[in-house]
């Protein structure tokens, strides 16, 4: 069963990283640009996480509910959901897209206490980024919907066109190429739309794993949203911990800030096989509570836990590896490079930490029981990352408030085997649908 696990989770892997790299290179494009762009573009993103968590409702909602479904073989429900889904989340796409004119504005002068030029550079951005909405949320459905049903590689194609179309574009657009001067901030914006609907039709190449035929939000589209809610909440609440640990580091000054934003960029590029193996966990223990094999269900959460461990263990050795010269990649700064060094050798040793919490998370979603992750995550990210993070930086600085990831995972991973060996596969086991 981890060859399940692994076989699944290679593709979502693929794809999870074809994504993460698009992001970098729309990160290393507007750097090249003027401060308040850099400035307008990263306000900007903290708009798309929203969005991205709304994103997630039905992603997440999908997973689990349709993996449930065609685990019953009640291949007739899941096309229920996907094409229920479908509409729904299209439809909010294109509702939050075109009011756009009535809050972008206002939500970027509250922002940035009016500062002008980053208000500019926002809007220009955003209101080109906005577009890709319909295409975002139709691919977090389809990508849900394909990975239920066993089919992860069209998926990872789609990924994959969208990266190499937004390689090619977001450069282009944004900082022009020959005669063409490019379109700053907003190019950025455009190209990040238009790689969107290249993933998108990518999915065209391949048949869908069911019937799949937009339906009218009913009943099924409100269990997804009900189901995927815990998900986007838990980002949300990662974000506002997010920043009170952030606001630990800056008390090392603005060099330990630039260490961290750079490490954080790096770390993400190999830590996304935690979040493959979580999902794929999701779908394959789905399946079973869904065919009501719950001792299979069982010896998978073992499995998974495994994969995620011995995944992370490799990633760890990747940063410690590229530590001591990763930073003079993105700087010239000695006292920033070294404390870029420290940073991932901090992380390098929560990343199993990282890799065995979220195998049990996905599975225990899968399961049904959504909202246990959320709270344990809840909890961690408080208490044993945030409020650590501004005692220990009084006295230690960045270091002591980075060494709060090691709390922080291996807390939720603790606590999460802990919920699983009390409380049971039996009773953690919920059919949603």
């Amino acid at each position: 069963m981890r060859s399940d696990v692994s076989r699944l989770a290679v593709p979502i892997m693929l794809s999870v990283t074809a994504d993460s790299m698009l992001s970098l290179v729309s990160l290393v494009s507007v750097s090249k640009l003027s401060t308040a762009d850099i400035a307008a573009v990263g306000l900007a993103s903290y708009l798309f996480f929203i969005v991205n968590a709304v994103a997630a409702v039905f992603a997440g909602g999908v997973m689990v509910t349709a993996a449930q479904a065609l685990g019953a073989g009640r291949r007739d429900l899941a096309e229920g959901i996907a094409g229920e889904s479908l509409s729904l989340s299209v439809i909010f796409a294109l509702f939050l897209a075109s009011s756009s004119r009535l809050w972008l504005k206002g939500y970027l002068y509250a922002a940035s206490q009016g500062n002008p030029d980053v208000i500019e550079g926002g809007y220009a951005y955003s209101s080109m980024r906005l577009l890709s909405l319909p295409a975002l949320m139709a691919n977090a459905v389809l990508s849900a919907l394909y990975r239920s049903a066993n089919r992860p590689w069209p998926t990872a194609a789609s990924s994959l066109t969208s990266a190499a179309v937004g390689a090619a574009a977001v450069p282009l657009l944004t900082l022009g190429f020959g005669g063409f001067n490019g379109l700053g901030a907003g190019g950025a914006g455009l190209a990040s739309a238009l790689a969107s609907y290249a993933g998108l039709a990518a999915y065209a190449a391949w048949p869908p794993p069911l019937r799949l035929k937009l339906k009218p939000p009913k009943k099924l589209a409100f269990k997804v949203v009900l189901v995927g809610l815990p998900m986007a909440s838990e980002r949300i609440v990662a974000s506002l911990a997010q920043n009170i640990y952030v606001n630990a580091v800056a008390r090392g000054g603005t060099a330990a800030l630039a260490a961290h934003n750079i490490g954080l960029t790096i770390e993400g590029l190999v830590i996304q096989p935690s979040f493959a193996v979580s999902m794929a966990a999701l779908i394959k223990t789905g399946q079973d509570v869904g065919s009501g094999d719950l001792n299979r269900a069982d010896h998978l959460v073992k499995d998974s836990v495994k994969v995620g461990a011995a995944w992370m263990g490799l990633a760890a050795a990747v940063l410690v590896a590229v530590s001591p010269f990763a930073g003079w990649l993105f700087t010239k700064d000695e006292r920033v490079a070294s404390l870029t060094t420290v940073y991932l050798i901090l992380a390098a040793t929560s990343e199993v930490g990282l890799g065995v919490s979220q195998a049990f998370f996905g599975a225990i979603r899968g399961m049904g029981s959504v909202w246990l992750p959320f709270v344990i995550s809840s909890i961690t990210v408080v208490f044993l990352r945030a409020l650590p993070a501004q005692i220990l930086s009084a006295s230690y600085g960045a270091v002591g408030a980075w060494a709060t990831q090691n709390t922080d995972m291996y807390g939720r991973a603790i606590l999460a085997f802990l919920a699983w060996r009390l409380l049971g596969t039996r009773k953690l086991a919920k059919k949603v649908i």
